[in-house]
């Protein structure tokens, strides 16, 4: 009876994590949405870096992983927690503040897994390049669909989502290269150095507002909680069960689901135009990691005499 209810236990997490992973990866954008009605972008990016940084510095009190040791390290690190910390969802906050729908700022950001596969695993595979054009394609769609030139905010949210989208690919090129560095003392060392980069952004613009209740606290709560420290958990967990492979394909699932929870809690409607991009964009992670699976399970030919 244990080895069944072992294998049961082991089902349901191959079943149930990578689900609630992608939900709780898409739910930030809705998050964002909510707090950005109760305080300005900085401040709101600011509480969220602060909250992350104090509860991965208590589990890593906790797990104890290794601190760089190096000045490469360090150097890595700081440059990781400026593009990604910083950077990538700096202008993320920035493209959904300006109104821009979830859906679009989560497509044209979820191309970030077909540029970062691009750029490091260049080659004459037909199936990654079929990725590249049908993400390009729906790129185009969608910007093309969701900007309106005469209005500034318009142009300005998908500026900003591009902007977030060359901040999480080169982030993610720099920490592929980081190594020697546990996982919890790379969070809490780069929550902490974003919540005093956004303290000082604060502190010299003067933007430094909120309206403390109940939303606020809830919108912050689960952007620290679900999504900076739990959904990572889910992420690290599932790579420890081997579900790596599985986690990445799912990510196709991001700018769909988060346009399905933007109409379920805002009754924001994507235009034709702007679906056909979600459905380009998620095509594109697909074969990419379709193109990933294929070149690392391609069987070496033999060498015999």
């Amino acid at each position: 009876m244990p080895e069944v209810a072992s294998h049961s236990s082991d089902s349901s997490l191959k079943v149930g994590a990578p689900i609630a992973f992608v939900l709780m990866w898409a739910s930030g954008a809705i998050a964002v949405l909510y707090g950005l009605e109760h305080s300005s972008v900085v401040t709101f990016l600011l509480l969220r870096a602060t909250g992350a940084a104090a509860v991965s510095w208590l589990v890593w009190l906790v797990v104890r992983d290794p601190l760089p040791a190096r000045r490469g390290q360090w150097a890595r690190l700081i440059t990781v927690a400026l593009l990604l910390q910083v950077f990538y969802q700096g202008f993320f906050f920035l493209a959904l503040g300006t109104g821009a729908p979830a859906g679009v700022v989560a497509v044209l950001v979820g191309f970030q897994p077909v540029l970062t596969a691009i750029l490091t695993r260049p080659g004459r595979n037909p199936t990654l390049y079929a990725g590249l054009a049908s993400g390009f394609a729906g790129v185009v769609v969608t910007s093309g669909s969701g900007i309106d030139l005469s209005d500034v905010g318009s142009v300005l949210g998908m500026v900003f989502s591009l902007a977030a989208l060359i901040g999480i690919t080169a982030g993610t090129l720099v920490q592929g290269r980081t190594v020697g560095v546990g996982v919890w003392a790379s969070l809490a060392l780069q929550s902490t150095i974003s919540a005093i980069v956004y303290a000082l952004l604060a502190l010299t613009t003067g933007h430094l507002r909120a309206q403390v209740n109940p939303e606020l606290v809830a919108a912050v709560g689960w952007m620290v909680l679900v999504v900076s420290v739990g959904a990572t958990a889910l992420l690290y967990l599932m790579i420890g069960k081997g579900e790596a492979t599985k986690v990445t394909s799912l990510f196709y699932c991001v700018p769909p689901v988060t346009a399905l929870l933007d109409w379920a809690f805002f009754g924001r409607f994507l235009t034709a135009w702007e679906i056909a991009g979600v459905v380009l964009v998620s095509l594109a992670v697909a074969l990419t990691q379709r193109a990933k699976e294929t070149h690392v399970q391609k069987p070496k030919q033999p060498t015999g005499a």
